[in-house]
């Protein structure tokens, strides 16, 4: 497998959409017949059978046995061989967060976890993080079951703004430095002798939604990493933009003075934190004299509250935290909604461990969508929960990897 650059992703020859439109319907509905595949893909018999029997030659597709008649010859069914290669796929997790840490996974053709592990790491810049990231995969391969030889490439989910084109990536901090991330790269590749793909940690996370979360096939979809970056998945693939960046929600505030301007404006401009900004409201709450749930489940120590403490206290119904996410639901609604009337997307799923809160956020979410929303894109879409948890980002960035095998084939 060879790398190549985020911007050529879209740019696919006949043989590569080919190549992956089929390996891709038998990974996920395997096994199949031919004829199955060519209704499947609408690629004429003839040609599906030609691809076939290369990938059987490759050894990416095995014959399985006789599918049953329906009259004369039995159709042999082929499927996915998921140990011929296997991805590594890297989160490294959010700068700034309060216990950072990194989870890596390695799965097959399928996207099944054969090897995972979650390794804690410094909280210092994106920079210093990079550059300790070779030991750290160094030794999560050595502690694998997997073949060495079998393992075809790295993904890593980054968390910053990309620039593709400098090579480089920022911390999203108003003030975050930029990295040089194309000279790590290049020394990961040296080391490990394996091709390292880098992209946005947000757009991998929806795109292994996509691939392994989903119940059934979407072509477009949009992806809510919180409510700090977003996936955009156009016509069944990543959409990176003009320089990788594509898919960060709100408006850079330079200064404080812009900051206290610019919060005034509508819920779409400018972009919360992970928790929707909960626990700061909640804290503020308490601080003023306002009874509530939440201070008691953390013993009156405010620093402590997080969202799945704001979520327990409304389960109970604590009045300030239902409140609280109702407001917090409705805000993200609009910027949904206003997503949705702007992509028409067939799928909005909401994920970064928001998703949590389950029919607390969902409910008013979708109300405030159908409020907001033109009602013919509205009536198209459905707003789901992510299905991946904490391994979205690692997952989504294995499929990338396998997508780049099957292209590649």
């Amino acid at each position: 497998m060879r790398r190549r650059s985020l911007l050529d992703q879209h740019r696919l020859t006949e043989r590569e959409e080919k190549n992956f439109q089929i390996l891709e319907l038998l990974r996920q509905r395997g096994p199949l017949t031919r004829t199955e595949l060519s209704q499947g893909t609408g690629f004429n018999i003839v040609t599906v059978s030609n691809y076939v029997n290369q990938f059987i030659k490759q050894a990416l597709v095995l014959e399985r046995g006789f599918d049953i008649s329906t009259g004369g010859r039995k159709p042999i069914l082929v499927e996915l061989n998921a140990k011929a290669g296997f991805a590594v796929g890297i989160d490294l997790g959010p700068v700034g967060a309060s216990s950072p840490h990194t989870t890596m996974v390695i799965t097959d053709l399928r996207g099944q976890i054969v090897h995972r592990a979650v390794q804690p790491r410094t909280t210092d810049s994106l920079d210093r993080t990079l550059h300790d990231l070779g030991g750290v995969i160094r030794e999560f391969l050595k502690s694998s079951p997997v073949d060495p030889k079998k393992i075809q490439g790295i993904a890593i989910g980054l968390p910053g703004i990309l620039d593709e084109r400098a090579g480089t990536v920022r911390e999203t901090s108003r003030h975050g430095i930029r990295t040089n991330y194309v000279a790590i790269r290049d020394q990961l590749e040296a080391e490990l002798r394996l091709p390292v793909l880098m992209g946005s940690d947000s757009t991998l996370a929806g795109y292994g939604e996509l691939r392994l979360g989903l119940d059934r096939l979407v072509q477009n979809m949009i992806y809510l990493y919180s409510d700090v970056g977003a996936s955009l998945i156009f016509n069944g693939h990543i959409f990176w933009g003009s320089g990788g960046s594509a898919g960060e929600l709100g408006v850079f505030v330079p200064t404080d003075d812009d900051y206290l301007n610019w919060i005034k404006s509508p819920s779409f401009v400018l972009s919360n934190v992970w928790d929707l900004g909960l626990s700061a409201q909640a804290k503020k709450l308490i601080e003023e004299g306002h009874a509530s749930a939440v201070g008691e489940l953390v013993s009156g120590d405010l620093s402590a509250i997080t969202l799945e403490t704001i979520l327990q206290a409304a389960q109970q119904g604590d009045q300030i935290a239902s409140e609280l996410v109702e407001h917090a639901a409705m805000q993200l609604g609009i910027r949904i909604a206003y997503l949705v009337n702007l992509l028409n997307p067939e799928v909005v799923v909401i994920g970064g461990g928001i998703e949590r809160a389950g029919s607390l956020l969902l409910e008013p979410v979708w109300r405030s969508v159908k409020k907001y929303a033109y009602e013919e894109p509205a009536s198209l879409v459905d707003v789901l929960p992510a299905q991946l948890g904490d391994n979205a980002v690692a997952l989504g960035a294995a499929c990338w990897v396998v997508r780049e095998m099957f292209i590649q084939a």
